[in-house]
């Protein structure tokens, strides 16, 4: 018994070094609420480049750091809803979701792939949530318009490696109220 109790104190004193030594992975995750909208918090940016803090400053101008919260239920097929924009058919050809493109060998070009279906698909789970429906029929985007965010995005940015940070974080967090939306398993977090 005493053991376990040990073991119990070690995680918790591991979980708490690890939070107090990384407000800066603590907050990349964090949204507050204000009258119905959910906000992104910004990247400190002390914590990034030059050009890390562009891109995240063009995505806020553009809109990506908000959207409105769900304040209800969805009816919804719980079995066969899809989890994710990828579970749809019917999306431009050019779309490839980011975990197909694992094995391509040519690093700028799967980031930029990868950052492009990021912004896909962050407008189509906005589209969702302002329908309010979670089936297929809402779940989709123009992918001419998440070309041309990409292009805005990091117009001026030679480095690659950039492209993906910001718009993952921004369609991490709206999937994630979609899925509160959709799921009656998952609570809506109202103001």
């Amino acid at each position: 018994m005493e053991r376990n109790s040990t073991v119990k104190t070690i995680l918790l004193i591991c979980a708490a070094v690890a939070a107090l030594a990384s407000p800066a992975a603590a907050q990349r995750f964090q949204t507050e609420a204000r009258d119905g909208v959910r906000y992104l918090v910004p990247a400190e940016e002390s914590t990034q480049t030059e050009f890390a803090n562009l891109i995240q400053s063009r995505a806020m101008d553009m809109g990506f750091f908000s959207w409105p919260i769900p304040t209800e239920k969805v009816a919804a097929d719980h079995a066969n809803r899809p989890r994710q924009v990828s579970n749809c058919s019917g999306h431009d050809p050019d779309y490839i979701p980011a975990h197909e493109l694992g094995g391509v060998s040519d690093w700028r070009l799967a980031n930029t792939k990868i950052a492009k279906a990021f912004i896909y698909e962050w407008m189509a789970y906005g589209n969702a949530i302002k329908a309010k429906d979670c089936t297929c029929d809402t779940l989709k985007a123009d992918w001419s318009e998440a070309v041309s965010a990409f292009d805005t995005l990091t117009e001026g940015v030679e480095n690659f490696r950039l492209f993906t940070k910001v718009p993952g974080r921004m369609r991490d967090q709206i999937k994630h109220d979609y899925d509160r939306m959709c799921d009656i398993t998952m609570l809506l977090e109202l103001e």
